[in-house]
């Protein structure tokens, strides 16, 4: 985005009802915290970072594995962060578009799902089916550095969305 396309941006992204980001780390336990279950404190407080400066943009939460009858009501989208072969690579730019979308058909909630050392399961499939597979490209990060990078494309996705100069830096 260039200077002055803030303008453009739509009334929920800008912060008004903004939509909630909510970080499902599968190989928690819900209701787990990552500094205490993330085998380097260092990647769970980058991680809490980058939750914290999303949360000044909208609502944001880390957490474990959600039971699927949390999917039941409001308008959620599901993305997976995936190394599957069908998953697609996004530029920032790309993200934050994806994330506009998001907030124009009124998405209450973008999930973000990281799986585990496994990946995903076929129930997971069944219990969360995602609306993007979302690839790093072919790297193989372990699955709490891929969290802090999930976080930090959101953060820079809605750092694009507001103008902010965060993206035009790097």
């Amino acid at each position: 985005m260039r200077p002055g396309d803030e303008n453009r941006v739509s009334s929920a992204v800008r912060g008004e009802a903004a939509m909630k980001i909510i970080f499902h780390c599968l190989w928690m336990k819900n209701g787990a915290v990552p500094s205490k279950v993330f085998k380097s404190k260092e990647t769970a407080s980058l991680l809490e970072g980058y939750a914290g400066r999303i949360a000044k943009f909208a609502p944001c939460e880390v957490r474990g594995r959600p039971l699927p009858a949390e999917f039941k009501s409001g308008v959620k989208m599901i993305w997976w962060c995936d190394r599957a072969p069908r998953a697609r690579g996004l530029a920032s730019e790309e993200t934050a578009r994806l994330m506009e979308r998001c907030s124009h058909a009124s998405v209450q909630e973008l999930r973000i799902f990281i799986g585990g050392p496994d990946g995903f399961s076929e129930q997971d499939e069944r219990d969360f089916p995602p609306a993007l597979r979302w690839s790093f490209g072919p790297l193989t990060l372990p699955h709490e550095l891929a969290c802090v990078v999930a976080a930090e494309q959101i953060y820079r996705a809605w750092t694009l969305l507001k103008g902010h100069p965060y993206h035009g830096g790097h």
